[in-house]
């Protein structure tokens, strides 16, 4: 009962934000469209910030399966490999959540709000970051990465490709799962890996950029 009745309320929240937008979306609206009394939304959610967070967390699909188990493909596969499978999970999830979390800067009290729990829950784009910096720093040991490169701006600059081409795709009506998508983060990796290619491997790494990009 309790676990049903959590659940509608992060589907309708979803369908309403997705039909209305977040500034036009009340508490009462959400618990109307569930089915549930009001009370039962702060039985399950302690504010709406929560509630937020857990319709972002449920569109999460793979991405963080694939980041928790990137520990354990450090030295299997190929690095670019590895990468293109995080940077296509993280524009999945991207381009489900994009719409919402830019919706909540019209709203600096929810944000703020949002933030904190963020913050106590150890979660949100800092510390995917640091997971894909820490995978980074350990192919580094390997060789596998360049030993001069900055992994955790890397990182960063991973998840912000995938960020602004959701962004774009949401802004334009574009279909995130098209196939150009999928070849624009693929694109970035290997772009990427030219400044993370070992030496020695630059030109090969190079040549692999520009063949991608033809």
């Amino acid at each position: 009962m309790v676990d049903t009745q959590k659940n509608k309320l992060i589907h309708a929240t979803e369908r309403l934000l997705c039909s209305r937008g977040l500034a036009r979306v009340t508490t009462r609206d959400i618990a109307q469209a569930a089915k549930v009394a009001e009370g039962a939304l702060y039985h399950h959610f302690g504010d709406k910030a929560e509630l937020i967070l857990e319709v972002a967390l449920h569109g999460v699909g793979s991405f963080r399966e694939v980041l928790d188990s990137l520990p354990l493909q450090v030295g299997l596969n190929t690095v670019d490999r590895n990468l293109e499978r995080v940077l296509l999970s993280a524009f999945e999830f991207h381009s489900k959540v994009a719409p919402l979390f830019c919706s909540l800067f019209a709203d600096k009290e929810l944000l703020g709000r949002t933030r904190r729990v963020m913050n106590e829950r150890c979660i949100g784009p800092g510390r995917d970051a640091q997971v894909l910096a820490a995978y980074l720093r350990a192919e580094q040991r390997l060789g596998r990465v360049n030993p001069a490169a900055e992994t955790e701006t890397a990182a960063k600059l991973m998840l912000a490709v995938s960020f602004n081409a959701a962004l774009h795709d949401n802004f334009y009506g574009t279909d995130p799962g098209d196939t150009k998508g999928r070849r624009r983060m693929r694109a970035a990796v290997r772009a990427l890996l030219v400044g993370l290619a070992p030496e020695g491997s630059e030109s090969r790494a190079r040549r692999r950029s520009r063949k991608a990009g033809r």
